[in-house]
Formats: C-alpha cells, structure tokens, sequence
C-alpha cells in the first residue's frame, strides 16, 4: 500500500462470520434442549417425553414416533449445513479470499434455511 492508497476497513465480513456463529450456537440449543414443550408435571423434547410422578420422573424416548424422527434428521441436516458454511466463512477470512467464497457460503445458508422445519 502506498502512502496515497487509503484502506477502508468494512466489517461485513466479520459481521456475517459472527451470524454465522449465532446460527450454529443457536442449532446446538435446538438439538440439546431438554424441554421444548413444558406444562405443570410434563416436559417433551426431540429426545425424550417426561412425566412427573410420585416417584420423580419418568422419561421415556420419543423417537419412535415419524414426525420427531423426521424433525431431529431435519435439524441435524439444517446444522451440519450451517457448521460447513461456518468453517468455509472462518478459512475464507483468514485467508483473505472473501469473494471467492461468500457466494458458496450464502448458498449453503440458503439451504440450511430451506432444510431447517418451520
């Protein structure tokens, strides 16, 4: 850079990097939640269907049921897309080859977001 050449430093970059991390974190609580639906004496997560009785709680799998499986393989699926986008975004600004790889990352995002159930 020469002493007339002005860098401009746009954060752009790092801020959709930082998204990119949310997504991820946020996937990781979907999946390891204990309780996504809560009422007095039940809690029902992707993995388990707990009832409290006199005893304590009785918890039992709830992946024998289509819709739960299908929804723990679309979360799984929706991550594993994020992680990849995350890492190609990680070792692209590293590397400083941002505008070979964002258009990948932004179509891997894509799909994540149509996998993910709504």
């Amino acid at each position: 850079m020469s002493v007339n050449e002005v860098y401009v430093f746009r954060p752009f970059k790092l801020i959709a990097l930082l998204c990119v991390f949310l997504a991820l974190c946020l996937d990781v609580v979907a999946l390891l939640s204990p309780a996504w639906v809560t009422a007095e004496g039940y809690a029902l997560s992707l993995w388990e269907s707990c009832r409290e009785i006199e005893t304590g709680w009785n918890c039992i799998s709830t992946l024998k049921s289509d819709w739960q499986i299908a929804t723990l393989v679309l979360l799984l699926a929706g991550a594993s897309v994020t992680l990849v986008a995350f890492l190609i975004a990680l070792i692209s600004l590293c590397k400083g080859t941002h505008r070979k790889h964002y258009r990948m990352v932004a179509v891997f995002l894509f799909s994540a977001g149509k996998v993910h159930p709504h």
